[in-house]
C-alpha cells in the first residue's frame, strides 16, 4: 500500500485569553516573632558582611540566605534589578525536608538593602494596612544568613575540587553588573598578569558569561576575591568517543559497485556530522559530498578536516545509507535522500588547547552554514562528555546547543534540527548487575540533556552470533529491547526533560555465563571505514550508530516535506515512535497504571520511530500537522493567550465504526530559549523561557465548556467554575509526559467515543520570560508544531479520504515507502 501525504493544515486557530485555573502556589513560612527574628537575622547579616574581607576590592559582597528545613523560599525575592543585586544560584539540600539556599551578590552601593528590609520588618510603624509586618514574605522565609566561600560555587564532586593541582574549569560570571565583553577582557587580563592558561572562547547567555581557565585552589580564591560576580565554577566538559578497529570483511569492489548504483539526491537537504571528520575519498561517501573543500570542514582552522580517528566516517555510512548491508546485497539503484557534510569538532590530539565545546559547536555550525546557506540541514552529533554523572542540570554545552537550535543568542533567528546521542554505558558495570539495571543507573551524558535537541538512545535489533571466537556467548538483550549500551534519564527529577526521546538501532552486546561482555561484529551495524585502502567497511554500534540512523530518518522527512520546521520534524520522529513488547516487559508496564510507564518513558523515550508512520498516512490512519505561533505572556509577565485548533474531524466515519478500537495520538513540539545561570534549578521555570501544554476536548464537553476548563479567563464571574474538565484517560498522563519541550501522549477508545474530539488547545506555562521582565522578553512569541493522528488499526476505514475532502487537499500517493521494514 502506497503512503499518502501527511495533511499539512494552515494555522486557523482561535486565540483566547488564558489564565491557569486553580489557585497559586501558597508559600508558607514558619511562625516568627518579628522583633526576635529580625534581631537574629541582623546579627547574622552583619557577621557575614564583615567576614567577606574582599568585598571592597571586588566591588560587592556575597551573602547566602537559607530557608528553614522543609519550607519554601521564593528565589526571585532576593533579586533586585534597580539595585543591581543579583541572585547567583539556588541550591537545595536535605532530602525530604530540604533547606533551600540562595546565594546573592550585593554591590557595594546597595550594601544596606537587606539591612533595611529586615529593620522595616521589625518596625511596627511600617506594618501594612492589614497589620502585617512589612516585607513579611521575604524576611520570614529566611532562617539564617551566612558568608559565602569560593568552594561553595564549585558544582563538581568534592574530591575533584582543584586544590593544589591546577585543573581546567568552566568559570561562570554574572553579567548584570557590566558588559559581557568588558568583563571577559578584565578576566583575560587578570589571567595574563598571573600567567594562568585561559581560553579565548567564551559563551554569553541572557544573564551570564562562561569561559575556561586552568586554576588551582589559590587561583580560584584570588579570582573570587577580585572579580565579581562569579556565579559558579564547574569541571571542564571533555568529549568522549569510541574508536573501532575490526578486521576487513569486504573488498573495495563491493564499495565501488554500490557507488555506481547510487542515484544522488536532487534536494537541498543534508546531514551534517559534528564529529571527528569524514574520509571524503571513500567511494561510498564521495558520491554524496558535493565538494570536499566546502563540505568537509573543521571548527578550528588549525585542525585538518579529514578523519584520523574513524568515528565520523563510521557515522557517515549509516547517516547516508542507513542499512548499508542491504545496499551491498541489493542489485538495483540506490536513492540517496540528502547530501553529506562534516565539520570536525574533535582535535586529533590532546596536545591541542582546551576548548569550550559550546563555542566549538557554534563555530562548527557557522562554518558550514556560511559555505552552504541554502541547505535544509540535519545536525548529527554523537559526541558526549563522560567525565561525570549529570542529573539533568543544564551545562554550558547543552545550553549553547539549546540556543543554537532555537536560533537565539546568535542574532540570526535561524532554527536548527539537532540530533545528539544519549551516550554509552560503562561495560564494566555488567559484572554485578542485570543490563537493564545498569541502563537505569547510567544517566545520559552532556550535552544530551539539551531541551531542544532530539536525544537518541539505542535498542537491540541483532541477536544472532556466528562469529568465530564467541563460543559460550549470546546476545544480552532480546530483539527489540533497549540496547545494553543505552543511557537513560530514569534517575532524574521529573522537572527535567525525558531523555532519550527515541531509540534507534544501536546493536547489542555479547555476554557469557560469567558476566563477561564483549562488542561483537555480528551484533553491530555495518558501515564505512576511514582506513583506506586497507579496508572500506567496518562495524559500529551503540548510541552513535542509533543517532546516525535517526539523522537518516530526519533527512527523509525533510526531503519529503521541505517546508517543515525543525520543531515539526522532531515532532514527527517522536510521534512515529512505538514501544516494543520487549521494552514494556523489561520495564514492567502494567496496563492502566500510569505510574508504571514512567521508567519505560525515561529509559526508552517514546520508543522506536517508524519512518513510514512519520512520512505519511494510509486510508485508516491520518496525520494532521499544524505549525503555529503563540504569545505566552503579556508585558507584565502574566499568561496571555491559548490557541484553540479546530481539526477537520471525520465524525460521521468514526460514528459509523461504532465500538471498533481507535487511537488518538497528539504530539506538541517547540523550542525554549535557555537561561542557564544557576538561579534556582529547583524550578524548571528558571531555565526554560516558557512552557507549552495541550488539551483535547472530551466527548462530554461543549466547545464553551472546553474553553472554560482550560482557561480561567474564559469563565463568567466568580461562580463560574467551568464545565467538565474532561476524562484523564491518556495512557501516559500529564505527570509523566509534561516535561521538556516535546510532549506526546495517546489514548485508545471506541471510534464512536473519539468522534467529537475535534478541538485541541495549546496553552502556556510559566518560564523566565515572565519572571525576568527586565530582560525584555516577556512579549516574545513561540513557534510550535502540533501533530494529531487518528488511527483505526484493526478495521478498514476511510479516515484519510474523509479528512482531505473537508480540507480540499488532493489525495497524493507519491511518498515512497522505505525499501525495508524495521520492527
Amino acid at each position: 500500500m502506497e503512503l499518502k501525504r501527511n495533511v499539512i493544515l494552515p494555522d486557523t486557530s482561535e486565540g483566547c485569553a488564558y489564565e491557569r485555573p486553580g489557585g497559586g502556589d501558597e508559600r508558607k513560612n514558619p511562625e516568627r516573632i518579628p522583633r526576635d527574628h529580625a534581631a537574629k537575622l541582623s546579627q547574622e547579616l552583619e557577621k557575614a558582611i564583615k567576614a567577606d574581607t574582599a568585598a571592597e576590592g571586588r566591588g560587592g559582597t556575597y551573602l547566602r540566605f537559607n530557608s528553614s528545613a522543609g519550607y519554601k523560599m521564593d528565589p526571585d525575592s532576593f533579586d533586585n534589578t534597580n539595585s543591581k543585586i543579583q541572585l547567583v544560584n539556588v541550591r537545595s539540600t536535605g532530602g525530604d525536608d530540604p533547606v533551600v539556599s540562595a546565594t546573592v551578590y550585593v554591590p557595594q552601593r546597595s550594601a544596606k538593602y537587606f539591612e533595611k528590609k529586615i529593620s522595616d520588618y521589625a518596625d511596627e510603624s511600617k506594618a501594612t494596612k492589614r497589620g502585617k509586618p512589612k516585607n513579611q514574605p521575604l524576611v520570614e522565609s529566611i532562617d539564617s544568613i551566612e558568608s559565602v566561600p569560593v568552594r561553595s560555587l564549585w558544582t563538581g564532586r568534592d574530591d575533584e575540587y582543584p586544590a593544589a593541582t591546577p585543573k581546567w574549569c568552566e568559570v561562570w560570571f554574572g553579567t548584570t553588573q557590566e558588559n559581557a565583553e568588558e568583563l571577559f577582557g578584565r578576566f583575560k587580563m587578570w589571567c595574563r598578569d598571573r600567567q594562568i592558561d585561559a581560553s579565548d572562547d567564551f559563551l554569553v547567555f541572557p544573564e551570564c558569561l562562561v569561559t575556561l581557565a586552568r586554576l588551582d585552589g589559590d587561583d580560584l580564591e584570588t579570582l573570587f576575591n577580585n572579580i565579581g560576580p562569579m556565579n559558579e565554577v564547574r569541571p571542564l566538559a571533555e568529549p568522549n568517543h569510541e574508536f573501532l578497529d575490526f578486521e576487513q570483511r569486504f573488498q573495495r569492489e563491493l564499495s565501488d559497485d554500490v557507488a555506481e548504483r547510487v542515484v544522488p539526491t536532487e534536494t537541498d537537504v543534508s546531514v551534517c556530522l559534528l564529529d571527528t571528520g569524514v574520509n571524503a575519498s571513500h567511494p561510498l561517501l564521495g558520491v554524496a559530498i558535493h565538494d570536499a573543500d566546502d563540505s568537509v570542514l573543521a571548527a578550528d582552522d588549525g585542525w585538518t578536516p579529514n578523519d584520523r580517528a574513524g568515528h565520523g566516517t563510521e557515522m557517515a555510512g549509516i547517516a547516508l545509507y542507513d542499512d548499508l548491508k542491504h545496499a551491498l546485497e541489493s542489485a538495483g539503484p540506490i536513492q540517496l535522500h540528502g547530501h553529506l557534510e562534516s565539520v570536525k569538532i574533535l582535535p586529533d590530539s590532546d596536545r591541542n588547547p582546551k576548548h569550550l565545546y559550546g563555542s566549538v559547536t557554534a563555530d562548527a555550525m557557522a562554518h558550514i552554514e556560511i559555505e552552504h546557506p541554502e541547505r535544509s540541514r540535519v545536525y548529527c552529533m554523537a559526541v558526549t562528555d563522560d567525565s561525570e554523572e549529570i542529573d539533568g542540570t543544564p551545562s554550558s554545552w547543552s545550553a549553547k546547543l539549546d540556543e543554537l537550535a532555537a536560533g537565539v543568542g546568535t542574532g540570526d533567528g535561524y532554527r536548527r534540527l539537532c540530533l545528539v546521542s544519549a551516550g554509552n554505558v560503562d561495560k564494566n558495570g555488567f559484572h554485578d548487575a542485570p543490563f537493564s539495571d545498569h541502563n537505569v543507573n547510567s544517566p545520559v551524558q552532556d550535552p544530551a540533556q539539551a531541551w531542544n535537541a532530539l536525544t537518541v538512545g539505542a535498542y537491540a535489533d541483532a541477536v544472532t552470533i556466528s562469529e568465530a571466537g564467541f563460543d559460550g556467548y549470546a546476545a544480552m538483550a532480546p530483539k527489540g529491547d533497549l540496547s545494553p549500551y543505552s543511557r537513560t534519564s530514569v534517575l532524574w527529577d521529573d522537572m527535567w526533560p525525558i531523555k532519550p526521546e527515541i531509540c534507534c538501532d544501536g546493536g547489542n552486546l555479547a555476554g557469557d555465563a560469567y558476566r563477561n561482555v564483549l562488542d561483537c561484529d555480528d551484533l553491530s551495524r555495518l558501515t564505512t571505514s576511514n582506513e583506506l585502502p586497507e579496508r572500506y567497511l567496518t562495524t559500529t554500534r551503540a548510541t552513535s550508530a542509533a543517532t546516525a540512523q535517526a539523522s537518516w530518518m530526519a533527512s527523509r522527512i525533510l526531503e519529503a516535506y521541505p517546508g517543515l520546521w525543525p520543531e515539526t520534524v522532531r515532532a514527527l520522529l517522536v510521534h512515529s515512535a512505538r514501544w516494543t513488547d520487549e521494552m514494556k516487559r523489561e520495564f514492567n508496564v502494567e496496563k492502566g497504571k500510569k505510574g508504571s510507564y514512567r521508567t519505560l518513558l525515561r529509559a526508552c523515550g517514546w520508543g522506536i520511530p517508524h519512518i513510514d508512520y512519520a512520512l505519511g498516512c494510509v486510508d485508516s490512519r491520518v496525520n494532521l500537522v499544524i505549525q503555529g505561533e503563540i504569545q505566552p505572556f503579556d508585558k507584565e509577565g502574566r499568561t496571555n493567550e491559548m490557541r484553540v485548533h479546530e481539526l477537520p474531524w471525520p465524525r460521521e466515519e468514526l460514528l459509523g465504526l461504532g465500538e471498533a478500537k481507535a487511537e488518538l495520538r497528539v504530539t506538541l513540539s517547540y523550542f525554549i530559549e535557555p537561561n542557564p545561570s544557576d538561579r534556582g534549578w529547583g524550578s524548571k521555570f528558571r531555565y526554560q523561557s516558557c512552557g507549552l501544554r495541550f488539551r483535547v476536548i472530551d466527548r462530554r464537553q461543549s466547545l464553551e465548556d472546553f474553553r472554560k476548563s482550560v482557561s480561567k479567563k474564559m469563565r463568567e464571574g466568580r461562580g463560574d467554575n467551568g464545565g467538565p474538565t474532561g476524562a484523564e484517560d491518556w495512557v501516559l498522563g500529564a505527570d509523566n509526559r509534561d516535561a521538556g519541550s516535546i510532549i506526546s501522549d495517546f489514548k485508545i477508545m471506541s471510534a464512536a467515543d473519539l468522534a467529537d474530539a475535534r478541538y485541541v488547545a495549546v496553552y502556556p506555562t510559566k518560564g523566565w520570560w515572565a519572571v525576568r521582565k527586565a530582560l525584555g522578553k516577556a512579549t516574545n512569541k513561540v513557534r510550535y508544531a502540533l501533530v494529531v493522528t487518528i488511527d483505526t488499526p484493526e478495521v478498514e476505514s476511510q479516515l484519510y479520504n474523509e479528512v482531505v475532502t473537508q480540507v480540499k487537499v488532493p489525495v497524493e500517493t507519491n511518498v515512497a515507502r522505505p525499501n525495508w521494514t524495521r520492527v
